[in-house]
């Protein structure tokens, strides 16, 4: 925990980040799209296989996922912390 602080400079809330990923049930299915210059991200609960009877509503599923990316016009890592169901 500590070691994430330093690294982000106490910008990310990895304690909040880590609940999201111990709590919930599952996993989240990222999925990203271009539209030309823009892209958006989008997180929904991963389900392979689900029983009827043992379905739940998890529409209030949210993960903090952190995304980093490179684009062709810069040199660097661009992050992003995708804590909504969308974004970008």
């Amino acid at each position: 925990y500590d070691s994430f602080l330093q690294i982000t400079n106490g910008t990310l809330d990895v304690k909040k980040l880590m609940k999201t990923w111990i709590l919930h049930k599952g996993f989240p299915l990222v999925t990203v799209v271009r539209k030309g210059k823009v892209i958006s991200v989008q997180q929904e609960k991963f389900l392979y296989h689900m029983e009827p009877e043992n379905w739940t509503s998890d529409a209030s599923y949210l993960w903090h996922i952190p995304l980093t990316y490179i684009t062709s016009s810069c040199n660097f890592t661009n992050a992003y912390l995708l804590d909504q169901k969308s974004g970008m």
